[in-house]
C-alpha cells in the first residue's frame, strides 16, 4: 500500500498546480537534452499570468539553471 506522501504530492507555492507539472517537464526535458549550451522556456495561459506569484519560475530555474542558462517568457 502507498502512503499518502506517494499519492499526493505537495508543490512549492501556494499553487502545486502551477510549480508541479512545469517541474516535471523541465526534468523531463533535461533527461532528454543533458548536454544543452542554454534552455528558453515559453509560459502560457494561467500559467504566464500567474507564474511569478505562484512560483513557476523558480519550479522551473531550480531545475534547469543548474544545466545551463535558462530564460523564462512570460
Amino acid at each position: 500500500m502507498k502512503s499518502i506522501k506517494e499519492l499526493y504530492r505537495i508543490g512549492t507555492g501556494p499553487s502545486s498546480s502551477h510549480t508541479m507539472g512545469p517541474r516535471k517537464a523541465a526534468e523531463m526535458f533535461v533527461e532528454r537534452h543533458p548536454d544543452a549550451a542554454s534552455f528558453k522556456v515559453t509560459l502560457y495561459g494561467s500559467l504566464a499570468a500567474t507564474g511569478k506569484g505562484h512560483m513557476t519560475d523558480a519550479a522551473i530555474l531550480e531545475v534547469l539553471s543548474p544545466v545551463a542558462k535558462t530564460n523564462i517568457t512570460w
